[in-house]
This record gives C-alpha cells, sequence and structure tokens, in this order.
C-alpha cells in the first residue's frame, strides 16, 4: 500500500517523485531555452497578433500595448516580443506587477532588456511618472530599453481611466496588440489542447497520452471564462489523474461553474453519467481541488501569486482554498524540496 509523505497532504509518495520528476523536466526545457510563449504559435486564430508582434520586436524599443482578457496570454504575447526582439533578448527581461511596483523596483531597473507591466490600470502615481521618465530616456543614446504593458481593460478604457494619466497611455500606445479571448476562436481549443498536452505527457514521462474522442467532446463545450489558462489547467490537470494512455472525460474536471453569459451559441452536449459503482470510487472534486493545490503548493515553493496565476483566480481566492483545505503551505514545500533533491 502506498503511503503518503508527511505533509504532502494526500499525494502518494509514488506520484509525489512523479511529480518532483516532472518539475525536474521542466527545469531541463526551461535550460534549453524554450520559448516561453510558444503556445501562441500554435493557435491559428491568433496568426494575425503573432504576426503584428514579431514585426514590432524588430523596431528597437517601440513601446507596446497589450489587451487582453486575464489567461488569454498577455505576459506570453510579452516574453514573444523580448524574445523575437535581436536587441532587447540580450539584455534582462523582467515582470511587474502594477499594484506593487515600488521605489525599490525603480531604482533596480536600469539594465538593457524589456520591462513588462502587468495591470496597467493599477500602476501608482509615482509608478507612472518612473514609466514616463524611462520612455523618455529611451532617446539616449546606447539604451537598450523596451516597455511593454498589459491590461484588461481597451486602450478607450485606459484613457477615460481616473487614476491613469492620459499622457502615459499615449506614450505606450505605440504598438497596439489585442488578444481575442478563446470563446471567440473556438477552432483552437483541441490545437491548443493537443499541445498542452504532449507537454505535460512529456513532463510525466508518458508520451502516449492521448485524449479519448468524449473528451475531445467535453473540452469544446467550455466556454472557458479564464481562456487559455484555463484550459491549459484542465489538461494538466487531466493529465495528472489520468490513470492509462487514454485521457477520458471523467478526468476532464473544472472546479468552478461557467458563466452562462459568457457561453458560446454552440449547443452544449450532454455528459453522461458514470455508473453507481464507478462514481462511488472516484474521489469529490474537493478532494481533487485538494490534491491539485498541493502540487502547485509544492511546485512553486508555496509563492500564492504564481498559484493564483497558474490556478487563473485572485491571490485572496488562493488564500482562502489554502486556508479551507487546511493546507501546512511550509510542510508541503519542504516535502517537495525534500523530493526534487532525491530525484535530482
Amino acid at each position: 500500500m502506498r503511503t503518503p509523505l508527511p505533509g504532502c497532504m494526500g499525494l502518494d509518495s509514488e506520484s509525489a517523485v512523479r511529480a518532483a520528476r516532472a518539475l525536474e523536466y521542466r527545469r531541463a526545457l526551461g535550460a534549453a531555452g524554450e520559448i516561453p510563449g510558444h503556445w501562441l504559435l500554435d493557435s491559428p486564430g491568433l496568426t494575425d497578433v503573432t504576426d503584428l508582434a514579431r514585426r514590432l520586436s524588430l523596431s528597437p524599443g517601440v513601446p507596446v500595448l497589450i489587451q487582453g482578457e486575464r489567461g488569454t496570454g498577455v505576459p506570453e504575447l510579452a516574453r514573444f516580443i523580448h524574445d523575437s526582439d535581436p536587441i532587447a533578448r540580450t539584455g534582462h527581461w523582467r515582470t511587474m506587477g502594477g499594484p506593487i511596483v515600488n521605489p525599490p523596483d525603480m531604482r533596480v531597473w536600469t539594465s538593457d532588456g524589456t520591462l513588462f507591466i502587468e495591470d496597467l490600470e493599477s500602476l501608482r502615481p509615482a509608478a507612472q511618472a518612473w514609466v514616463d521618465d524611462l520612455l523618455a530616456s529611451q532617446t539616449q543614446l546606447g539604451r537598450r530599453q523596451r516597455i511593454i504593458a498589459g491590461s484588461r481593460l481597451s486602450a478607450a478604457e485606459l484613457f477615460r481611466h481616473p487614476n491613469l494619466r492620459e499622457e502615459l497611455v499615449h506614450a505606450l500606445d505605440v504598438g497596439r496588440l489585442v488578444l481575442p479571448p478563446l470563446r471567440e476562436r473556438p477552432s483552437d481549443i483541441m490545437q491548443l489542447a493537443h499541445r498542452f498536452l504532449g507537454h505535460y505527457a512529456a513532463w510525466q514521462g508518458r508520451p502516449l497520452l492521448r485524449f479519448t474522442e468524449s473528451a475531445e467532446r467535453k473540452l469544446l463545450t467550455y466556454s472557458y471564462p479564464a481562456n487559455v489558462r484555463e484550459l491549459r489547467n484542465l489538461v494538466e490537470r487531466a493529465a495528472a489523474l489520468a490513470t492509462s494512455d487514454e485521457v477520458g472525460e471523467d478526468v476532464i474536471i473544472a472546479f468552478e461553474q461557467t458563466d452562462p453569459t459568457s457561453v458560446r451559441t454552440a449547443p452544449l452536449r450532454a455528459i453522461s453519467a458514470p455508473d453507481k459503482d464507478r462514481f462511488a470510487k472516484m474521489p469529490t472534486l474537493a478532494e481533487l481541488e485538494r490534491d491539485y493545490l498541493v502540487r502547485l503548493i509544492g511546485e512553486f515553493r508555496g509563492r500564492r501569486a504564481a498559484i493564483s496565476r497558474a490556478l487563473g483566480v485572485s491571490y485572496p481566492t488562493v488564500r482562502r482554498m489554502i486556508a479551507d483545505h487546511r493546507l501546512d503551505v511550509k510542510a508541503i514545500v519542504d516535502a517537495a524540496t525534500f523530493l526534487t533533491e532525491a530525484v535530482g
């Protein structure tokens, strides 16, 4: 009988070792220089956006404003621009969240490269003045900086925002990119789902993982209010829960109901219920959520901001989930660190 590791709260030793190996494989891929925004290129519905982004990347120092809902890939597109820029990519890549840009950040970032500011609409006045100065200094000889800002709001909404300087928005709105939500490009869903499944299958050392037809039909019924991030999470969760090479509809699990107003016009397909005996052996949604949260805590070493981005929920929601499941974050992180070192 497999025994859970102390502090892992639901992960037995075999699963934990597999998760640790997957994390090591992810690090190896990163070390090999994989482009973080590669999945954008696997989205036929984003061809025009990525083509424009690549053209902008060839113009040194041009500021870029990226508009998109949560989970559409705003940070990934910003990183794609950085990696495609022959000058900026020789410097540093740095991401700063609008609400938490503070004086130390402003003093530290003076190097060449790309600065990506998330949630432009939440940038405080002092930080806005700092970004203004950075944009003005780009004309100085020898400076090789690019500033990219992301926002859930449209440019028109940013111009009207009461807490934003209109001049700053104008200064950033030189290269404008708009990422459409996944619900507006349903033909991308399975293309991305197969790409993500191949990626997670490689992490787990299970290259034969594949969706069943019923799983594919189920994936196509969702409206994905959290966009590509939600699709990625669904596929990663399914890959982790699949007990054979076939990823069936029973492991395609969404923890939250979708907003009926955002559902696509295509009719939803009915999902047949499993038989009584099989259902009795299946874990509850609460148990699945708890196990998945434990895995993310270990993988991101307890960093709640990173966990919230992976789940597509807010930081306070992550804190509440951890409290509701009574998870010992330190114990989970210690166990994950131990396993990583052991398999390394």
